[in-house]
C-alpha cells in the first residue's frame, strides 16, 4: 500500500481525501503522480491494490473520493461497487478501464460509479476534473436526499422518513423477530395555542420541541415529525417495559422544557401513544394501534402515555376519537 502524498500550498482549505485502487504497480505510480500534481485542489491521497483492501480502509475511516480499477478478473466489478456505495453513500467513485465498453460503463454508472474513464486517454487534467466535479455532484445529490428526507421546520425527519424507517424495522423484524417499539408524541392543546398565540409562536415551539428531541433520541432511534403538530419515534430492539419507560422519559422531557420566543416563556406538554411489534405486523397495523393508544392517553387527562399491545375492538377508544374534533 502506497503512503500518502500532500500538497501543503492551500494549508487553510479543506483537504480532499481520496483512495486509488489499482492492482498494476506501474499504474498505480503513474496515477498517483498525476494526482500528486493537481495543484487546483489539496488532498491527500491513499492507494491499496485490492477492492478487498479498499472496502476494509472505506469502513474503517472516510474518503471524499475513490479511483477504481474496475478490470479485476477475479472479482465482479458491478459487485464490488454495490458493496462500496452500501458502505458509504456519499462517496465519489470513478471508475477506470482497459475496455472500450459503453454498455459496461453505463451498468458502472447504475451501480453508483459517477462516471467511467478509459486510461489510455487518462491525462492530469482530465483525472482532476472527473474526481473533482464528481464529488462536488455527489455531495449535491447527498444534499437533495436529505433534504428529500428532512422536516424543515423541526430538522428532523419527515414523514417519508419515518415511513421508510418503519418498512426496514419491519423487514428486520420478520427476519429476526427482534422486537421493535412505535410510539406518536402529540402536543396537547396545540390548536389552541395556536389560536392564542399565533402561529409564529406555534412554529417556534414546534421548532424547539424538534432540537429538544434530536439531542434526546439515542443513536440508534429514529424521531421524525409525523405531521403538524405529530413526532414518531422508532424505538429498536426493546421491551415493553423498556419502551414504556422510554416514553415516559420523552413525556417528562418535553414537560419540563420552557419555551422562550420573543420574551415570553411557555410551558407546553404532549400525549404518546406506544404499541409493540408482533408477528403479521404492517407499517399500517403500527401506526394504527399507536393511534389508539395517544386518543386514550388525550382523553385520560393528556400529559401521559399509553401502551396498546393488539389492535383489538376492546381496545378502550375514547369518544372524541370517534367524533373528531381538537384533543
Amino acid at each position: 500500500m502506497l503512503g500518502h502524498s500532500r500538497d501543503d500550498t492551500h494549508l487553510t482549505e479543506p483537504r480532499l481525501q481520496i483512495l486509488l485502487v489499482e492492482p498494476r504497480d506501474t499504474d498505480a505510480l503513474l496515477l498517483h503522480r498525476m494526482l500528486q500534481h493537481a495543484h487546483w485542489q489539496p488532498w491527500d491521497v491513499s492507494a491499496c491494490s485490492t477492492s478487498a483492501e479498499a472496502i476494509d480502509l472505506l469502513a474503517r475511516q472516510p474518503f471524499d473520493g475513490l479511483i477504481i480499477n474496475i478490470d479485476h478478473e477475479e472479482e465482479d466489478p458491478f459487485e464490488t461497487l454495490l458493496a462500496i456505495r452500501n458502505i458509504d453513500p456519499q462517496l465519489a467513485i470513478l471508475g477506470l478501464t482497459d475496455r472500450n465498453d459503453e454498455a459496461m460503463g453505463m451498468r458502472m454508472v447504475e451501480c453508483g460509479a459517477q462516471d467511467v474513464l478509459a486510461k489510455d486517454l487518462i491525462n492530469g487534467q482530465l483525472l482532476y476534473r472527473a474526481i473533482r466535479y464528481g464529488i462536488a455532484r455527489q455531495r449535491q445529490i447527498s444534499f437533495l436526499k436529505t433534504a428529500a428526507h428532512t422536516d424543515a421546520l423541526t430538522g428532523l425527519g419527515n414523514r417519508r422518513a419515518l415511513d421508510r424507517a418503519l418498512n426496514q424495522t419491519l423487514a428486520k423484524f420478520s427476519a429476526d423477530q427482534q422486537a421493535f417499539g412505535f410510539l406518536i408524541l402529540d402536543v396537547d392543546h396545540f390548536k389552541q395555542f395556536n389560536d392564542q398565540h399565533g402561529h409564529r409562536a406555534g412554529d417556534y415551539v414546534l421548532s424547539e420541541l424538534g432540537r429538544v428531541l434530536r439531542g434526546s433520541v439515542a443513536s440508534d432511534e429514529t424521531c421524525s415529525r409525523y405531521g403538524g403538530e405529530e413526532f414518531g419515534v422508532l424505538l429498536p430492539t426493546t421491551t415493553d417495559l423498556q419502551a414504556t419507560t422510554r416514553m415516559r422519559d420523552l413525556i417528562d422531557l418535553i414537560a419540563s422544557h420552557l419555551v422562550e420566543f420573543e420574551g415570553t416563556r411557555y410551558r407546553v406538554t404532549a400525549s404518546a401513544g406506544l404499541t409493540i411489534s408482533h408477528a403479521n405486523d404492517t407499517v399500517g397495523s403500527i401506526i394504527e394501534r399507536a393511534d389508539k393508544a395517544l386518543y386514550l392517553a388525550k382523553s385520560n387527562g393528556r400529559n401521559r402515555g399509553e401502551l396498546n399491545l393488539f389492535a383489538d375492538p376492546a381496545f378502550p377508544l375514547p369518544c372524541d376519537a370517534l367524533i373528531g374534533g381538537d384533543v
